[in-house]
């Protein structure tokens, strides 16, 4: 079938749809809170769900700044949070909530948690074993579809009974349309890890329509964002059958995520920021990596023919005279050093000789990779520059909402482990 331009979403629906899916990254980064010594909470992730649930009701009810640019909503289910096993459930695993306006639901899922190793590792990097789609279908598709194993465990997170009220997304949606009294219509987004998991999410949901929606008052919608491959060709073209006139992907051109896991998109990722950028050996070799994992996997893209927003180079923002802008600089600082510390660490394993100014380079092309996987988009989406500083800044919150690390980071234990890993790509080590 042939594939529409970038149409089913106006730039509105767009601009609304990356809010509220920005809004459930809202704890990426915060740390799970031990509880008091004599209180054991049945759901762990309880203090962060508290959290990320007063700070999306803060945006969307208690500030104009968003409302006048998006409408009036209101969170309706969840948020629910989910904490993978130890070793990995010191950060948010995955996130997902349902907020409401009249007639229209949008079900927002987080994307990658900076600090979760947990995301990096296995739903982010686990692509070179896949899982077949017919587990989720009432019937095996004819279509060999299958699904990265990284993206079927996101998937099964996104599926479970929240611990504190039982109810899964299944249920909320169940109980929705037995009230609904109107035809509604569902979005389901998400940006990056997000991006892979909301279309995937949604096709779940299509293949249980019957069970949630037996009178067919639902209309199911798509808008990604940011997005990486989930699945193989088959999965593209079933998920094209069932879904594909109702799905949006946007996508920035210089943003390496939606390069992956295709492996001719992923070839393009040595010099995408060239001249600004040189190659250098280091960016070479996980490009490599990257397309060794995936290469069997015959991984493409949802909705390929999409237009990409035209991205441009970005010069690193530099503030001053602000503590905000010290704070970030050290936290520059203290990123490179943990990459030099990392990679000297694992050089001898990886058998490459690399500079200190590749090193240095290496770590440019990583602060252009964050300006346009997360900032370009704000900018690409036409938003306003004061309501983008409000929602990307955390200091701008209410003190009762603001906590002491909620600065971003880059530890030395996960990029480590991301140099670990790419030595010797298992998932179980």
């Amino acid at each position: 079938m042939t594939v529409q331009d970038q149409t089913l979403s106006t730039l509105s629906e767009k601009q609304t749809t990356w809010a509220l899916g920005w809004l459930i990254n809202e704890i990426a980064t915060e740390e799970v809170l031990p509880s008091d010594d004599h209180i054991v909470l049945p759901n762990p992730a309880q203090k962060l769900e508290d959290l990320l649930a007063h700070r999306i009701d803060f945006y969307l009810k208690k500030d104009p700044k968003l409302t006048e640019f998006i409408g009036e909503w209101e969170r309706v289910w969840g948020p629910f949070v989910y904490l993978a096993p130890p070793p990995f459930n010191q950060y948010a695993t995955n996130a997902i909530f349902v907020a409401k306006q009249d007639n229209k639901y949008v079900i927002s899922i987080a994307g990658t948690n900076p600090n979760s190793l947990h995301n990096w590792l296995i739903e982010d990097l686990y692509v070179a074993v896949q899982a077949d789609w017919g587990d989720y279908a009432g019937t095996d598709p004819l279509l060999p579809a299958k699904i990265s194993m990284g993206t079927k465990i996101g998937l099964d997170n996104l599926l479970r009974p929240h611990p504190g009220s039982s109810t899964t997304i299944i249920d909320f949606l169940t109980d929705l349309l037995k009230e609904a009294s109107e035809k509604i219509e569902i979005t389901v987004t998400g940006a990056s890890l997000g991006g892979a998991l909301s279309p995937v999410l949604a096709l779940a949901l299509k293949e249980k329509k019957t069970t949630w929606d037996p009178d067919g008052q639902a209309t199911l919608k798509v808008v990604t964002f940011a997005a990486p491959t989930p699945g193989n060709l088959a999965f593209a073209q079933y998920y094209s059958l069932r879904l594909g006139n109702t799905t949006t992907r946007v996508w920035n051109s210089l943003d390496i995520v939606p390069h992956a896991w295709n492996t001719s998109l992923l070839s393009q990722l040595p010099s995408l920021y060239a001249p600004e950028i040189s190659f250098n050996p280091l960016i070479d070799k996980y490009v490599k990596i990257a397309k060794a994992l995936s290469i069997l996997g015959n991984y493409t893209h949802l909705i390929p023919n999409a237009r990409s927003l035209k991205g441009t180079f970005r010069p690193i923002p530099i503030k001053q005279n602000s503590e905000k802008s010290s704070k970030q600089v050290e936290l520059d600082v203290q990123s490179l050093k943990s990459l030099k510390s990392a990679q000297t660490q694992t050089q001898e394993t990886q058998h490459l000789s690399v500079s200190d100014e590749d090193i240095e380079r290496f770590g440019q092309f990583l602060q252009q990779a964050v300006q346009q996987h997360i900032y370009a988009y704000f900018d690409l989406l036409e938003f306003p520059s004061e309501l983008t500083e409000f929602l990307t800044d955390k200091e701008q919150l209410p003190p009762g909402l603001r906590l002491e690390d909620a600065q971003p980071k880059v530890t030395k234990s996960v990029v480590s482990k991301l140099l670990e890993y790419s030595a010797n790509p298992d998932v179980e080590q």
